[in-house]
């Protein structure tokens, strides 16, 4: 279980990256292969929320069980390409030992993105058309991948431009799946890319 100090610690490193600051990194202090493997359980326990998203921004012809594992399959398959890339440039500027921190970052930030992402769940729950929002969905995405270069450069302590690049690669990643959802199973999502 997480201690009360441990806590507050990540909840006050997570405010300080949504700043910019650096010392919200070095806020994160367990950051063992077990507190890595744990943290995973903040994005699992937000897993249902996104695929519900997902589910009522389907376009009309897909059946709930189809969008779902599709979706997942999107999701795992993406995270691991993406994870593996980081691993592997991490290893080439011999940083990889800071790999599970960013795993920890990364898992309780994304409580940060349930934040951003609550005016899309109250529009599309309130049954407003979901294209309406397509602007802000694109919007908190880039924001999503400013805050991944970020994390990147100051975790691994590497040039902002290679936190950048790997950043931008992950975009690539995201897009590509995407991309190839779109092409094997049709427009299923009124929403392109979010």
């Amino acid at each position: 279980m997480l201690k009360k100090q441990e806590l507050k610690e990540n909840l006050l490193g997570c405010f300080e990256i949504i700043l910019l600051m650096r010392s919200g990194i070095d806020r994160f202090k367990c950051t063992s292969r077990e507190n890595a493997i744990k943290s995973f359980i903040i994005p699992v326990i937000f897993l249902p929320l996104v695929l519900t998203v997902l589910v009522v921004t389907s376009a009309e012809g897909y059946s709930i069980p189809f969008i779902l594992s599709v979706h997942l399959i999107r999701i795992v398959a993406g995270l691991t390409i993406g994870l593996s890339i980081i691993y592997f440039v991490s290893k080439q500027y011999e940083r990889h030992e800071h790999f599970y921190k960013f795993l920890v970052i990364v898992n309780w930030f994304s409580l940060f993105d349930i934040i951003l992402v609550s005016p899309v769940l109250f529009y599309i729950f309130s049954g407003a058309d979901a294209t309406e929002i397509e602007a802000y969905a694109v919007f908190i995405t880039l924001l999503g991948y400013i805050y991944s270069a970020f994390i990147i450069t100051h975790c691994f302590r590497m040039p902002w431009q290679m936190g950048g690049f790997v950043a931008i690669i992950g975009m690539a990643i995201d897009e590509s799946m995407w991309d190839i959802l779109f092409m094997t199973c049709g427009n299923i999502t009124l929403i392109n890319g979010t």
